[in-house]
């Protein structure tokens, strides 16, 4: 509004229909139309219907002193999903987080405007003219992010923060193994892109709780896998070890003796296993995560050979990823290496890196050596979808040969399948994996407040003969009493990649032992003939079959039919009418899958595991549907899931 230019006598036109029209008090309108300025704004961010009543509002009643600039309002349909890394726009469309901020200068058009004349003293000419200049769309992105598999991560990550409850967040990233595209980058609690400023509540994220608003918004808006550093634990005994074998220091064949702790230049050096591993060698070291045998692990490479491979693997400098933000690591330099830093930097202590920068190393080691820039933008189009940038595979380097990244991938599928090969919290049946987790004690924090706190993690990659996608888990602070990466962070791993697996078109190859274990849809058999129903049943793989009755015909069958239960399990087809037999279901927390289905068995119910993918005797039930004492029909099922308690896998 031009307040110079509007006609006396029109001042009280122009302020009621422009109340009315866009929700403004009257007296403002008026005061700035009274106003003795060259220009007042009304109201930003107009929509465009109410854009044409006003224009309607000027031509009909010959209206003076009222101009409008064409702007954008930006809308992100997905609201939260890659709230951090797709960023957002402030009130003057200026990119101020995530993509938007790093390509700010691709994604800007040109602003429209309008020219008028007016006369030397600032005031309106003796007749209208006025000029419209429309604006220029900027150009388009397309992100190498995947909306499915995105949700895939968003919908895991939701179940971590009910669980685990972690202090400062979780955070999962899927990326392209070969390239270094970033195909899902989850980071939780999240915000709504159209409401960037509301925050969560203090219960989901209690580190922002007493931080100023701006400050709080700040913690909200960082990109966990890019702005801030961690101590990764024992995902990093990948670099140390792949150093070692690149180099020759080390070999498949060499052995260490674990009894629980080490001694370096007096300083003591625990296990996690405070019992020691005993007598293992280079794979079952990897398996064990045995803290003293990768302390010697490193202690063979010596601090010039494993600075140079910490640098190689890109830990001494930014990724350069194309989101902006990027903070520096924290290591010691090669100059003030000591016997105690090398040991502990050699099992993923005393350095702090990028969640990025530790996936990137990951892949490194077993794509076949090669370092790639990791990025989450693919193309930029211009406003009529042509192509005018394509952001392809950037390789920096190849950190070791080919064969030691074959050696890498032997190593750490037999990481996944267990010490006693039966499978850890990272399985899926039907897939071989690779994959290491980490547990790291935040050092800095416990300093500061003498409180042990730790970051659970875990990274893995999928096939394990030739990866193609990697996906990585941190869980940062948990405070529901539980933090080993291999309990918490390697199961989040396994249901993300489940549901990812077949979606990027991977198809399962079970093992006969996968296939005795696995679950399969119970079919339906009612009004079947008894033989029938048996033959179909044995299709299915359901060879346990009881018959009730000395009827013909099946009447009635537990499991129902859909139910998704072990093939090992019992089915029960009845022939007569019977009467609903209610069964307490038995408390199954704490026992072994063998253990739990000894005891359904007993009481007439099936057992359906949630993660058949981990078959050993050390896994114990950690919860089940229906509860304890809840009362089912005989042969209902019972869905548990298995986890083990430890730091392998």
């Amino acid at each position: 509004m031009a307040p110079n230019q509007i006609k006396k006598g029109d001042e009280e036109k122009i302020s009621s229909f422009l109340a009315q029209t866009l929700s403004v008090e009257y007296e403002k309108i008026l005061k700035k139309c009274e106003s003795k300025t060259k220009y007042e704004i009304v109201k930003k961010k107009v929509e465009k219907p109410d854009v044409d009543k006003i224009l309607d509002f000027i031509h009909s009643n010959h209206i003076l002193g009222i101009h409008m600039v064409e702007d954008t309002k930006r809308y992100y349909p997905m609201s939260n999903m890659a709230a951090q890394t797709i960023g957002f726009v402030g009130g003057d469309n200026q990119g101020l987080l995530g993509v938007e901020l790093s390509y700010n200068k691709e994604l800007s058009g040109v602003a429209g405007k309008v020219t008028g004349v007016q006369n030397a003293k600032g005031g309106p000419m003796p007749y209208d003219y006025e000029s419209y200049y429309p604006s220029q769309d900027g150009n388009s992105l397309v992100l190498s992010l995947d909306s499915t598999l995105q949700h895939y991560c968003d919908k895991a990550l939701d179940e971590v923060m009910k669980v685990r409850k972690p202090a400062n967040r979780c955070m999962a990233i899927m990326t392209n193994v070969n390239t270094g595209e970033i195909l899902a980058l989850s980071i939780k609690p999240d915000f709504n892109l159209n409401d960037p400023f509301v925050l969560p509540p203090i219960d989901q994220f209690p580190a922002i709780e007493g931080k100023s608003e701006a400050d709080a918004r700040t913690a909200v808006w960082t990109n966990k896998a890019v702005s801030e550093t961690y101590e990764p634990g024992s995902v990093f005994k990948v670099v140390t070890g792949s150093a070692a074998l690149e180099e020759g220091t080390m070999t498949l064949n060499s052995t260490f003796h674990c009894n629980g702790s080490c001694v370096v230049d007096d300083r003591k050096f625990g296990c996690w296993r405070t019992s020691g591993h005993g007598s293992e060698n280079f794979t079952q070291a990897f398996i064990n995560s045995c803290n003293p045998a990768f302390i010697k692990i490193g202690a063979s490479l010596g601090p010039n050979l494993f600075f140079r491979y910490f640098s190689m693997y890109g830990m001494t400098e930014k990724t350069k990823i194309d989101l902006p933000g990027e903070t520096d690591s924290i290591y010691v330099k090669e100059k003030d290496f000591t016997p105690v830093s090398l040991a502990s930097e050699s099992f993923g202590q005393t350095e702090a890196i990028t969640a990025v920068q530790m996936i990137s190393a990951f892949n490194a080691v077993v794509n076949g050596g090669y370092l790639h820039t990791p990025h989450v933008v693919n193309q930029v189009l211009d406003s009529n979808g042509n192509v005018l940038q394509t952001i392809g595979s950037q390789t920096k380097r190849q950190v070791i040969s080919e064969t030691t990244s074959n050696t890498m991938r032997g190593v750490l599928e037999g990481v996944v399948k267990g010490i006693d090969g039966k499978g850890t919290n990272a399985s899926i049946p039907g897939y071989r994996i690779i994959g290491k987790s980490g547990t790291a004690q935040k050092l800095k924090h416990m300093q500061q407040t003498g409180q042990k706190t730790y970051v659970s993690s875990f990274v893995g990659a999928i096939p394990a003969e030739k990866p193609q996608y990697s996906l990585m888990v941190l869980i940062d602070t948990p405070t529901d009493g539980t933090y080993y990466g291999g309990t918490i962070a390697s199961p989040v791993f396994a249901k993300i990649m489940k549901e990812a697996a077949p979606y990027l078109g991977i198809a399962p190859e079970y093992t006969q032992d996968e296939l005795e274990h696995i679950s399969a849809i119970v079919p339906a058999c009612e009004g079947m003939s008894v033989d029938q129903a048996r033959g179909k049943l044995q299709r299915s793989g359901f060879k346990n079959v009881e018959v009730v009755g000395s009827g013909g015909n099946v009447l009635n069958q537990t499991p129902k039919t859909g139910n998704n239960v072990s093939r090992s399990n019992k089915v029960i087809l009845y022939t007569e009418n019977f009467e609903n037999r209610m069964i307490g279901v038995p408390n199954l927390l704490g026992l072994s899958q063998a253990e739990a289905n000894s005891v359904l068995a007993g009481c007439g119910l099936n057992l359906s595991v949630e993660n058949s993918g981990v078959q050993s005797q050390k896994a114990r039930a950690v919860s089940q549907s229906p509860s304890p004492g809840e009362n089912v029909l005989r042969g209902a099922v019972v869905s548990v899931e298995f986890l083990t308690d430890d730091e392998t896998g």
